[in-house]
């Protein structure tokens, strides 16, 4: 599996309906190819699509706090934050992946200098969707996905909540697999005694 930046040259990764969406944006805010464009030429990207080999996984988009609309439940986004706006997978249940993809975009986020992101989460899910990281249907997160990965709730209105994951407190920690850290030494010799 590997991520890949969600940018205008990659757009096409995602499905028509999601490359029109734009719930997080007030009434009559710039189009999507024009918030696209806002949030590339600051970050670079507006999201991270994971991938395995030709197929696309699933995806999560993210948008300064700007750019996000007022009078969300559990309140506006604060103004130093990124949004984690949405995710897809076509799996939902695909649980590892949600978990790989977000620690991606975190650090994604990270080496571009943001302070926080957040996310809106649903506090009390069904048993049924306690292995699933987005819940479609309401355009929100799974709480105890989000508190398993780092995220704290900051705000609430009733069972939704405002969660925030400070980046500047994660060290970045390059991955390597364990057999790259494994000393290869000469074989010994043991002494012959006649």
């Amino acid at each position: 599996m590997k991520c890949v930046d969600l940018n205008g040259a990659s757009r096409d990764l995602l499905p028509a309906e999601c490359g029109l969406c734009t719930w997080w944006q007030p009434a009559g805010a710039v189009e999507r190819p024009g918030w696209e464009a806002a949030i590339e030429a600051e970050a670079g990207m507006f999201g991270r699509a994971l991938l395995e080999g030709a197929d696309v996984l699933g995806w999560m988009q993210v948008v300064p706090a700007a750019l996000v609309r007022a009078g969300l439940p559990g309140g506006s986004p604060s103004p130093d934050a990124y949004l984690l706006a949405c995710a897809f997978f076509y799996d939902e249940r695909f649980l590892p992946g949600f978990q790989f993809l977000l620690q991606d975009v975190v650090a994604a986020l990270k080496l571009r200098r943001v302070v926080a992101l957040e996310a809106y989460a649903l506090r009390h899910t069904g048993a049924d969707e306690r292995f699933v990281g987005y819940l479609r249907e309401l355009n929100l997160f799974n709480a105890q996905v989000l508190e398993g990965s780092g995220f704290t709730r900051v705000r609430g209105a009733g069972h939704v909540g405002r969660y925030r994951l400070e980046l500047e407190t994660l060290v970045a920690v390059p991955r390597r697999a364990r057999t790259a850290e494994q000393a290869v030494a000469e074989p010994g010799t043991v002494p012959v005694t006649p």
